[in-house]
């Protein structure tokens, strides 16, 4: 397991990050095959039912992001704690935030109005409604082991073992696979349950993910950080996870709500430009993997190092980390640029597309850059507990920047699809650059948690 030195001035930063951030890829790419699979065994089912289940995963993760970030801010004080050589205060910290967990999970039964307020609004088929509304019902069942797990896999993150999440993660795929075809389509003396099969799956996958992380947490790290016992978080200490988690939950689920939003506008273009936009979509998803786990293994050491009492040091591998992430991203933005046919063909035999998809993949290179400005720089920002201005920032930028300026370019001023890309490329650059001063300004030193 990852530890930090007694000698602090001679830390390999370099080393460090990526030592933390690649198992941490290989965690996010388990995550998005979850995705995948799903998509690939319900295209056998019914159209309905692959539509229903995209539209379903996108509207869950939007609003549930709102509860599972909240309680991943158990790494931004784990990671305090862990720096400072305080690893009873660190259990204790798991403790509540798995307590906060179990607490906030009833919460999740007030998800339903809005997701018929969101059909309503959207007016899908009826067909689409009710098979969403089926999968979504079974996923809010699964909605506290999904809380407790990501209270254990951060408090992992918070103390450097970032390769049990993604041996974890993993196990969660094969169980999803396995499961997936046993309950969709009825095999082994399982009735066949179609969508409802594909909830289960992974409510089941996602339990056995939290059980086997709770036995090893418990079992591992039960005397070092003094788990044998239990708490509940005192009222204070209740407000101040809130302060630092819910910002972080809400900047989630309104980053994700804008481009949900932003690929409704484009839908409004045409097929051919929605076709397109997921195309990009899905490649730039390989650059970002490795942006956020670099975001995540950044904000871990700056937690840590502010623990330590390093303020010096947690601003060097905050800068280090914006460079391996620029680097990397920058790097996937200019295979996109000069190969954009060759990697749009991969998802499409269609020339057409190919074409259409050739200058949103191109403005999708530049918009890497500073994407990775954004997702490292607040990363570092979370790690310190400055998470309010990352979720004002992103409040403000994604409704009062992204989706007007996407909005106005494609519509107003007629620039179709490259417009819309362009509003994206505006709204990321935006991000980028203010999160970069507002760690350069350095108010995150002096946050306590």
């Amino acid at each position: 397991m990852y530890n930090l030195t007694t000698d602090l001035s001679q830390r390999n930063l370099t080393k460090d990050l990526a030592y933390l951030a690649a198992p941490l890829v290989v965690s996010n790419l388990a995550y998005t095959l979850m995705g995948v699979v799903d998509t690939l065994f319900l295209g056998r089912v019914s159209a309905a039912a692959l539509g229903a289940v995209g539209l379903a995963n996108m509207l869950f993760l939007t609003l549930s992001l709102i509860f599972r970030s909240t309680i991943s801010g158990v790494t931004t004080f784990v990671s305090r704690a862990y720096g400072a050589g305080e690893f009873a205060v660190a259990g204790r910290h798991l403790l509540h935030f798995i307590g906060f967990a179990l607490v906030l999970s009833p919460l999740g039964l007030l998800l339903n109005p809005l997701f018929d307020t969101f059909f309503q609004l959207m007016k899908p088929e009826q067909q689409v409604v009710e098979q969403a509304m089926l999968y979504l019902n079974i996923r809010i069942v699964g909605l506290p082991l999904s809380l407790v797990s990501t209270a254990l896999i951060g408090f992992l993150i918070g103390i450097g073992n970032t390769r049990l999440p993604a041996v974890l993660s993993w196990v969660s795929v094969v169980a999803n696979v396995i499961l997936n075809y046993l309950l969709i389509f009825g095999k082994l003396g399982f009735p066949a349950m179609g969508i409802a099969g594909a909830a289960w799956a992974t409510n089941i996958a996602f339990a056995g993910q939290m059980i086997l992380a709770a036995l090893i947490v418990f079992k591992k790290y039960a005397q070092q950080y003094h788990l044998r016992g239990w708490s509940w978080p005192s009222l204070e200490k209740t407000r101040s996870m809130i302060k630092v988690g819910l910002p972080i939950g809400l900047a989630d689920a309104v980053d994700v709500g804008a481009f949900a939003t932003f690929m409704g506008l484009v839908s409004r273009l045409g097929t051919a430009e929605l076709a397109v936009s997921q195309i990009v979509n899905q490649v730039s998803s390989v650059a970002f993997m490795p942006g956020f786990a670099l975001g995540g293994a950044t904000g871990s050491l700056v937690g840590r190092f502010l623990g330590a009492r390093e303020p010096d040091l947690a601003e060097k591998v905050g800068y280090q980390g914006v460079k391996l992430g620029v680097g990397f991203m920058g790097l996937m933005g200019l295979l996109f640029w000069l190969f954009p046919r060759q990697l749009a063909g991969f998802f499409t035999p269609d020339p057409q597309l190919v074409t259409i998809a050739v200058l949103p993949m191109r403005l999708i290179a530049v918009y890497q850059v500073f994407d990775a400005m954004n997702i490292v720089f607040r990363g570092a920002l979370n790690g310190a507990g400055d998470t309010r201005f990352a979720m004002l920032l992103t409040l403000l930028g994604a409704w009062g920047i992204f989706v007007p300026v996407v909005y106005l370019l494609a519509f107003t001023f007629n620039l179709g699809l490259p417009g819309a890309w362009g509003g994206a490329l505006i709204y990321i650059f935006s991000l980028g650059v203010a999160v970069g001063l507002r760690f350069r300004s350095g108010r995150w030193k002096t946050i306590t948690v």
